[in-house]
């Protein structure tokens, strides 16, 4: 049998069972057709949703680049997470390079303390505390954050064993920074953790 023969016979065959499936669908017509439409609605719907939420994250970008560099005030709140956490720790970092603590610890209160930047912003706030000598504050906020690997807890333990090393409290200070070196071995913090520990 000739090569064209056999493709004229497998097109036969298909379109034998493209017309018998369609007769089968006939009864069901309206309910593939709402299918089809509804399907149709979702694909278009979450393309132009991606392109929406792509264009709000591209503007919180500018935004967050004028917020920083040009110091000018920005409304990130209407923005998708992370942006306007990340907004509120990036401006109070700013604010508080300029001794603006009061107005930084504002920010940051504002922002939600929720997801990934949770821990990120607690750090931040405790941060604040420290670089006023408001130990026993820092060590207050300091204490909420939850390890987790998306957050360098190793830093917050080497900073809460200096806390309270300041504050006179050795065995808290010791405990902290014992605590540091069990849990990361290859901490940029070790040698700080194992002078202060005594180790």
């Amino acid at each position: 049998m000739k090569r064209t023969e056999r493709h004229k016979i497998k097109r036969d065959d298909f379109s034998t069972f493209m017309i018998s499936f369609i007769k089968k669908l006939k009864p069901y017509w309206k309910e593939v057709t709402a299918a089809v439409v509804v399907f149709l609605v979702i694909v278009v719907g979450g393309l132009s949703y991606k392109a929406y939420l792509n264009s709000k994250i591209e503007k919180a970008n500018y935004d967050l680049s004028q917020l920083l560099f040009f110091h000018r005030e920005v409304k990130l709140s209407s923005y998708p997470q992370p942006f306007p956490q990340m907004g509120a720790l990036l401006r109070a970092e700013a604010l508080a390079d300029r001794r603006k603590y009061k107005d930084a610890l504002s920010l940051l209160s504002e922002a939600p303390l929720k997801g990934r930047m949770k821990n990120f912003l607690l750090f931040a706030e405790g941060n604040i505390f420290y670089e006023q000598n408001k130990c026993d504050k820092a060590l207050e906020v300091w204490k909420k954050i939850q390890p987790d690997d998306d957050f360098p807890y190793d830093a917050a333990l080497a900073y809460m064993g200096r806390c309270y090393k300041n504050l006179g409290k050795e065995k808290e200070s010791s405990a902290a920074y014992n605590q540091l070196l069990n849990l990361y071995k290859n901490s940029p913090f070790s040698a700080e953790a194992n002078f202060k520990a005594g180790r």
